[in-house]
């Protein structure tokens, strides 16, 4: 396959622009892992199996790190799963999975876990494989679906993720990896994050979530983490957080991001704490119909209060955003509410257009400093005071946001199984995808 040349010369041009610190991906090609070919199928696994787990773990432990260079591989088709799997210290592998897994066990913790992986690629060649988790059926109870923890030089990409009972991927630690060309569904509800990423030189890219929490989420601790062409699609947005003590995030760059609906297009969120969160960038945001637009709450009251006196909000930058929100008084379209004991300093909002479905909007400003908007305060003393709300009038550069082919109109039921989608091959209005789909190449 070739998308590797390409997606490194790519790179080549990304990184220079942007905030990661050098390569995410693999290290080496595809086709470098696939000497020997670990088949599910010979290793206990059957089409239609009651349970792929065991079949999945055999191969891995008898075949994949028996022969450095090999591909486990799941062909096309629908397995059941009720046991889950830990698939630790391979180096130089990938893991094809081109069939559908369905959830059939509540079991917590993650049906497949990666653990120390290095020079990994987890993937489906027909750009159809993934899991469906059936979340309905056990909300907030189950295992989340793919979590890769503490691994380097990876990507995971061209998979479909639906309903978690919990978190849909996770990426612990780690350094170096890469997902992109991906398509998650969740329902309509908290508790079922599309991307949650902290770790170090991380790139998330070209990624469509359905749910009613995080869309793409950088947690704590994180540096040099690149975030762009997004589709939150009846999301709860993209975020920063929850934060609370000994929070360290810098380095984070957030561009090209379409949020359809949900609850906000951005949010910084914690409730005390301590720590900082510093040279962060949000760059060309697109939202439409949102509750919230861009929202700093330092007092989120839906996280239990951190022991410090705030998290430091340092060095952030907002520029080039159109969108609007559903009631901008009700929920202003950009509110900058930061902690007290701790006033966000640095905060420069550029060309930041964002407006309300009424007509009528407010801005609320607490304990933050900066430019670009008319409840941040200036100077060099950083003091903190009480809230500010401001009615404003519609920015001079807004304009109705665009709108894309897909965008749907409301999330998905919360008691009923949700409908695998197909991974779409353009995230943000006007932008192609970065790199092709696996099944086009």
């Amino acid at each position: 396959m070739r998308f590797k040349s390409l997606l490194a010369s790519v790179l080549l041009v990304t990184v220079a622009s942007a905030q990661l610190s050098g390569h995410a991906g693999p290290t080496s090609s595809l086709s470098s892992k696939q000497s020997t070919i670990c088949n599910v199928l010979d290793y206990g696994g059957k089409v239609g199996s009651s349970d792929i787990g065991p079949a999945i773990q055999k191969a891995f432990d008898e075949c994949v790190k028996q022969h450095s260079g090999s591909t486990l591989y799941i062909p096309a088709g629908n397995y059941d799963m009720k046991t889950w799997v830990t698939l630790k210290s391979g180096t130089k592998w990938a893991f094809r999975l081109d069939g559908l897994i369905t959830r059939t066990a509540t079991t917590g913790g993650n049906m497949i876990a990666i653990q120390s992986a290095n020079d990994f690629e987890f993937y489906s060649a027909n750009s159809a494989g993934g899991i469906q988790g059936h979340g309905y059926q056990c909300r907030n109870a189950g295992p989340r679906l793919i979590r890769m923890v503490k691994s380097t030089n990876f990507s995971v990409h061209d998979l479909i993720l639906v309903e978690s009972p919990e978190f849909h991927l996770v990426i612990e630690a780690g350094s170096n990896g890469e997902v992109y060309n991906m398509a998650i569904r969740g329902a309509n509800l908290g508790g079922s994050d599309g991307v949650d990423v902290w770790g170090t030189n991380h790139w998330i890219h070209d990624v469509e979530v359905t749910n009613r929490d995080e869309c793409v989420t950088v947690k704590s601790p994180a540096s040099n983490i690149l975030v762009e062409r997004i589709w939150c699609n009846q999301s709860g947005g993209s975020a920063i957080g929850s934060l609370s003590d000994g929070t360290a995030i810098e380095n984070v760059l957030y561009r090209n991001v379409y949020t359809n609906g949900g609850n906000q297009a951005l949010m910084i969120k914690s409730n005390h704490g301590s720590g900082y969160v510093r040279n962060v960038q949000f760059q060309n945001f697109i939202s439409r119909g949102t509750a919230y637009g861009l929202n700093i709450d330092q007092y989120w009251s839906s996280q239990t209060p951190g022991s410090g006196a705030g998290v430091q909000l340092q060095d952030i930058t907002f520029s080039d955003w159109d969108g609007n929100v559903v009631d901008g008084v009700q929920r202003p379209p950009i509110q900058l509410i930061c902690a007290d004991g701790a006033p966000c300093t640095g905060i420069t909002l550029k060309n930041v257009n964002m407006w309300s479905q009424t007509d009528k909007a407010v801005v609320k400003c607490e304990s933050a400093y900066g430019t670009g908007l008319s409840c941040l305060k200036s100077g060099s003393t950083h003091t903190a005071y009480p809230k500010v709300t401001q009615s404003i009038s519609k920015p001079s550069g807004y304009t109705t946001p665009t709108t894309m082919p897909g965008d749907l109109s409301s999330g998905f039921a919360t008691n009923a199984a949700i409908p695998t989608p197909t991974i779409p091959t353009s995230f943000f209005p006007g932008l192609p995808q970065i790199s092709p789909l696996a099944k086009n190449m």
